[in-house]
């Protein structure tokens, strides 16, 4: 090894030091949280973020769902969650930011899906994200079932019938109502028309149709005028709608 005199030590040492002191972010700056334009390291709410994607769940002791950080997180007995719930293990998701919360809740047990999502003073109620059968009304028997599906901004709804019923030529009839927690239309919105299938007494093939209003009542009525003295019997269809 090379020996060095005082005099060069002293000089390698002071550029050494030169490097030390202005490394990339000194100047007051220094170990800032990293930003899409700068390096650095990761903040508290950085940390939060990316727990929040990881895919482990964490166990937690708050138990108010309605309380939750953001992040995943299992356990039994919460509180505040869906009217279905029994108790037992469920994970929940808490996914947003600032004061909007995004929350999926989970039933281990039976499989069940609900969504939740806050804002301020916005509150969507629990929806489950599957397939939700009703009681048709008024007559009609058969087949109807709701979903409401997670599209992070918005939710899509879908709805799906196939009912035996009796409608005369100038009926109006609501055959069943969509349930809580599915985000109604707003009082001063015009209803939402949708074509369906119908089958008349002699079986013959016409077109209906099925509307949604505020109240988020489904009514079917006769959009032909070729049978008067027709019962319609049968009606079935889908559609689908974003809110």
């Amino acid at each position: 090894m090379e020996k060095m005199t005082a005099p060069e030590l002293s000089k390698t040492v002071s550029k050494l030091k030169s490097k030390v002191d202005n490394h990339i972010g000194s100047n007051d700056d220094a170990h800032l949280p990293a930003t899409f334009e700068r390096a650095g390291f990761e903040s508290a709410d950085d940390k939060v973020v990316i727990d929040s994607r990881a895919q482990t769940a964490r166990t937690t002791s708050e138990l108010d769902v309605m309380k939750l950080d953001f992040g995943r997180w299992i356990a039994t007995g919460y509180t505040n969650g869906p009217k279905s719930y029994d108790g037992h293990a469920a994970m929940v998701t808490v996914s947003g930011q600032g004061t909007f919360k995004h929350i999926n809740f989970m039933s281990i047990s039976t499989g069940q899906t609900f969504v939740r999502d806050v804002y301020a003073t916005h509150d969507t109620g629990w929806a489950e994200t599957s397939w939700v059968s009703l009681v048709p009304t008024n007559g009609f028997t058969g087949k109807l079932q709701v979903k409401s599906n997670d599209m992070q901004s918005t939710r899509l709804i879908e709805v799906q019938f196939d009912l035996t019923c009796n409608v005369k030529s100038s009926d109006t009839i609501t055959f069943g109502t969509l349930p809580a927690g599915f985000p109604p239309l707003d009082a001063a919105s015009e209803p939402m028309y949708f074509p369906c299938r119908g089958a008349l007494d002699d079986k013959t093939n016409v077109l209906a149709s099925v509307y949604l209003t505020a109240g988020n009542a489904l009514t079917v009525f006769r959009t032909d005028g070729s049978y008067p003295d027709k019962s319609l019997v049968a009606v079935s269809g889908y559609f689908s709608y974003t809110r």
